[in-house]
């Protein structure tokens, strides 16, 4: 068995990261990779060492070619088993035509049995298989000797990763935060995001606190950050107590799964691809349309389909929930379990499961 898998691996976006950790995990796994790049965006040069390395492959010889790319992208090629790898947010894509180029594979790969859903509730016909996203487990520790932000120490701090934008419903977050904690109380929401989107969330942020008669002194407790090397990631990461994942819509979550590698429970919104894994709670969430929202896949027509809206309300229990349990032996006991939930999607681990579906094909 050789596998030619075909991704966006050099984007530097969350889905090259999914697609770069799959290629690992199958590697670890033992099975002869050979990938190979398409590109959206601007390449990055700095994708594992590894990976380099095993683009020198020849693709002679593949009897498999996973496409880890959008369904327009897919192209049939009778000398492989034809598999494509789809993560979709949304409740379906019926709108879209996505359903047709997946029909042309022998078999669709996603992360979640959410996207599974999604994928049957649209018309695909061919096998859907659960392959969950992954990571190198082992990077993650607290205390390492990455840099730190200082006003993070000695308070409670809620972590935050993703865009400024209307599926992760950063908003809600910001409203809840505000509305539930005084200025008072030890308490920070840390948000790491992308450069181009800190300006427009400083100023949502303020104008959160306007409308709830929210002076100044609420400033120093919202902590924002564009890009972080790797292992300043990793640490500031680890200087957090709880992750919030408020998403309209997520095929999986990557940060989340990072943040549970570190120790900590996720509130996330109940009814998506988070329900596989997180472990923390799952706060009740409402079906609503999409229309009218911008998508993040300019070819992705979501007017007709559905994504879940959280409970502020209920957000605002949970987070408070959370903060009450800080430095409790329940929270250590808690720790321990999410860390434990984590390792069942280790390279390791999952590279095994995925070899076996391969096997399976």
């Amino acid at each position: 068995m050789k596998v030619l898998y075909i991704g966006n691996y050099k984007d530097g976006t969350g889905w090259a990261n999914a697609c770069l950790n799959n290629i690992l995990a199958l590697d670890g796994a033992g099975v002869d990779v050979a990938p190979r790049a398409i590109t959206f965006e601007a390449q990055q040069q700095n994708y594992p060492q590894r990976i380099k390395d095993l683009e020198a492959n020849s693709t002679n010889g593949c009897d498999i070619c996973i496409q880890h790319t959008l369904p327009h992208l897919y192209s049939y090629d009778s000398r492989y088993k034809n598999i494509g790898y789809l993560a979709v947010e949304t409740s379906h894509f019926k709108d879209t035509g996505w359903q047709y180029y997946a029909n042309l594979m022998d078999e669709i790969w996603v992360p979640s049995n959410a996207t599974k859903e999604a994928c049957i509730l649209s018309g695909v016909k061919k096998p859907v298989k659960v392959a969950p996203h992954s990571l190198d487990l082992s990077k993650y520790k607290r205390n390492n000797s990455g840099n730190q932000i200082q006003e993070l120490q000695s308070t409670f701090n809620f972590a935050f990763v993703g865009e400024f934008i209307e599926r992760k419903n950063l908003q809600v977050l910001v409203k809840a935060f505000n509305m539930e904690f005084d200025f008072h109380e030890p308490v920070n929401l840390f948000i790491k995001t992308s450069k181009i989107s800190i300006d427009n969330i400083q100023k949502y942020i303020n104008d959160i606190k306007n409308g709830l008669k929210i002076r100044g002194k609420y400033k120093e407790q919202i902590i924002v950050t564009g890009r972080l090397e790797d292992l300043d990631y990793i640490s500031v990461l680890g200087q957090c107590h709880s992750f919030v994942a408020p998403s309209r819509g997520e095929a999986f979550c990557i940060p989340a799964l990072e943040a549970m590698a570190l120790g900590m429970p996720v509130i996330h919104t109940a009814q998506s691809g988070m329900d596989d894994f997180c472990v923390g709670e799952a706060v009740l969430s409402r079906t609503e349309p999409c229309f009218g929202t911008v998508s993040t896949l300019s070819n992705l027509d979501t007017a007709r389909s559905d994504w879940k809206e959280i409970d502020l309300k209920e957000l605002c229990r949970a987070m408070r929930k959370a903060y009450q349990k800080w430095n409790s032996d329940q929270a250590k006991e808690e720790s321990e379990l999410v860390i434990k939930a984590a390792q069942k999607y280790d390279h390791k681990s999952m590279g095994q499961h995925l070899k076996g579906l391969l096997n399976d094909s």
